[in-house]
């Protein structure tokens, strides 16, 4: 109807005398409020020039098909609009008056999503990780939440907290049951960490298998959707299963709950105080700090993430997730947090290669080798790293921790914490220029590299080629 108004040149006024209806009842139906009655289209067919049939065929003219094709798809659903205060009806509104041109796009964007890593819920993931950049991936309500919480149950929080006194308050509070004994039934969930079944009695299934560092961390994940009421949320402890994007962020929501729990703000700060206050780098000091929480190192970076800005204002920093295999030289990025930073270290889910001179990398391929095929029982393999990025000359001291991962292993995974070499830095951290901390100067992906003598290097720079003979040909053309 609306389309069919602006072709004719009709306001909203001047459709409104030709079929005597009012301009507020047809703004309503233009914006899909409200559904007109048989005579109503039959007025509104005539005033348009068109028959009943044509006004309310399915059939859509050519650039308004792309709207419906958008509408019917799965993207609207992975751009959390409603959190950046869109209005999905004003969008939609929007976009049906847009011009060929647009609508070309909107079909591109489609055609992307059905075939490239914006389908599934890669986008989703991407809107997450620039609300953690925006919050400087610190929480402030839910570090008060945390705090409340602390008190009002009567915790103890000297760590390692205990599993058994948060197990019996997800029990006694929120009337949980807890069950270790059926996944050992299902060799098709052995993947997963844990599944919720809801109910008057929620009953959390947990896999057996995981680490007393992993159950504890799940069950203050349980406690948090309770305690901060949160319903939208996925039962599935996998993220496997975190497919839109309130699920998503409600996940980060009560994993950052967990954490704050797990790693006490005030405890942890003067740890990591003592930490930095080292002359010399010494790797046992950070694994007995892990150890002294009894977290994964992934909770511990993350925690570290949190508070690293607003405890020592260090607010540049990049923190990464790899995963391997055993047997193969492919390692996967699958967790990317970039704040107040130049570098996109390869950009996330990329095809390419990384660049093999990370530490992310480096204590992978030491882990595997050490191990060799055998079990670890829950060894970690520290490093560190001063880094600068070829071109950019951006430094950075990093942070980095591999594990076998414990469901399955023939995986594993680094987590890497890197933050930007300043003079703050250089305050805060007092080992920074230790010299048994190797120095490497690294870049995003070897796709993208033009280091020659790289004896890392395991692609030649096929991408930074094309992108150079398209450079080398403007060029050509503003000389001829």
């Amino acid at each position: 109807m609306k389309q069919l108004r602006q072709e004719q040149n009709f306001s909203l006024v001047d459709l409104a005398e030709k079929c005597a209806l009012s301009v507020s009842y047809l703004n309503e139906i233009e914006k899909g409020k409200k559904y007109p009655k048989a005579d109503k289209i039959a007025q509104l067919a005539q005033a348009l020039g068109v028959s009943y049939d044509e006004l309310v065929t399915l059939k859509l003219t050519k650039n308004l098909t792309p709207i419906a094709e958008l509408i019917e798809s799965n993207i609207l659903e992975m751009l959390p609009l409603d959190h950046y205060g869109i209005d999905l009806n004003k969008f939609i509104t929007l976009m049906s008056g847009a011009s060929y041109q647009l609508s070309a796009l909107v079909t591109t964007v489609i055609e992307m999503a059905r075939s490239t890593e914006l389908s599934q819920n890669n986008f989703s993931r991407t809107a997450l990780r620039i609300f953690k950049e925006i919050n400087d991936n610190y929480l402030a309500d839910i570090e008060l939440s945390v705090e409340k919480f602390v008190d009002d149950s009567h915790l103890t929080i000297e760590p390692p907290i205990n599993y058994e006194q948060l197990s019996q308050i997800l029990i006694q509070h929120y009337n949980y049951k807890l069950d270790e004994s059926r996944f050992n039934n299902f060799e098709e969930l052995e993947q997963l960490r844990g599944v919720l079944k809801p109910g008057k009695q929620p009953i959390l299934f947990l896999n057996p298998q995981l680490s007393n560092a992993q159950k504890l961390f799940i069950i203050g994940k349980e406690l948090a959707y309770n305690y901060l009421n949160i319903s939208k949320r996925s039962y599935i402890h996998s993220s496997l299963k975190l497919n839109t994007f309130d699920h998503l962020l409600n996940n980060h929501i009560a994993a950052y709950f967990s954490a704050a729990l797990i790693l006490n703000k005030n405890l942890f700060t003067a740890d990591i105080n003592n930490f930095f206050s080292q002359e010399q780098w010494n790797e046992y000091s950070l694994i007995n700090l892990i150890t002294k929480y009894d977290a994964t190192p992934e909770m511990f970076f993350q925690r570290l993430a949190n508070l690293s800005g607003k405890v020592w204002g260090l607010k540049k920093y990049f923190f990464l997730r790899f995963n391997t295999i055993t047997g193969t030289d492919r390692y996967e990025l699958t967790k990317e947090v970039r704040l107040n930073i130049k570098q996109n270290p390869g950009g996330y889910q990329t095809n390419e290669h990384y660049c093999r001179r990370w530490v992310s990398i480096k204590v992978l391929k030491k882990i595997k080798e050490e191990l060799n095929g055998l079990n670890s029982y829950g060894r970690m393999k520290p490093g560190i790293i001063h880094s600068k990025f070829h071109e950019t000359n951006d430094e950075y001291i990093s942070f980095s921790v591999a594990q076998q991962n414990i469901l399955d292993p023939n995986s594993f995974t680094s987590v890497t914490l890197g933050f930007y070499l300043d003079e703050l830095l250089k305050k805060k951290i007092n080992f920074w220029n230790d010299p048994s901390i190797p120095y490497s100067i690294v870049n995003d992906t070897c796709e993208m590299c033009n280091i020659h003598d790289c004896k890392e290097r395991i692609s030649e720079p096929t991408t930074l080629r094309k992108i150079q003979r398209s450079l080398d040909i403007e060029n050509a053309i503003k000389k001829l």
